[in-house]
């Protein structure tokens, strides 16, 4: 069977999965398409069955150079495979779309670092929205020192802790934006 029809069979989205991400992501069943191809340019199995190794998913060009690429798609990694499979692939992209409003991000991003999962925010979790944020280009003093302003903030109801909806307020929905928006090159849809 060298006619390649594997692989052609792992390039197309049978109708039923194309219909179902069409109305659970922001992507048109094109756009599907074309992620899709994307997607099996990295793992050519039979459906995605094999997955995409984090250390692949970075090499995409899109990804490269964002800083929270690395930690939402460390996120999205299958427990048993390590691995980032299409249903995944779809989810990261769909959050990561300029479709997708900031309100969504803004909450995405909160349970990202909700580590303790208590709906607020403390020391550590700060440190590492502002790790994220500014990666090397500061020092660890110097985040530190905003890690503790932010949670001595005035308009806190209760300081040391950041409450989802405090935290809402404090992040400005063009920041998370430019942040959180990595669009893949769709071509013509």
């Amino acid at each position: 069977m060298g006619n390649g029809a594997g692989s052609a069979k792992a390039n197309a989205v049978p109708s039923g999965d194309a219909n179902a991400l069409t109305s659970n992501t922001p992507f048109n069943q094109k756009e599907i398409q074309v992620l899709m191809k994307r997607y099996s340019a990295y793992d050519s199995s039979y459906k995605g069955e094999e997955g995409i190794t984090l250390a692949d998913c970075l090499t995409m060009s899109e990804f490269t150079g964002n800083k929270f690429a690395a930690s939402i798609l460390e996120a999205h990694l299958d427990e048993g495979t390590q691995r980032i499979h299409p249903k995944t692939f779809f989810s990261v992209l769909s959050l990561l779309s300029s479709k997708t409003p900031a309100e969504v991000k803004k909450n995405y991003l909160f349970q990202l670092v909700d580590v303790y999962e208590m709906g607020l925010l403390t020391h550590d979790e700060m440190f590492r929205v502002y790790k994220l944020l500014f990666g090397s280009a500061i020092t660890d003093d110097h985040i530190l020192d905003l890690t503790y302003r932010a949670l001595q903030h005035p308009d806190l109801n209760r300081p040391g802790e950041i409450s989802q909806d405090e935290f809402f307020r404090m992040v400005p929905d063009n920041e998370i934006t430019a942040r959180l928006t990595v669009d893949f090159l769709l071509g013509k849809t």
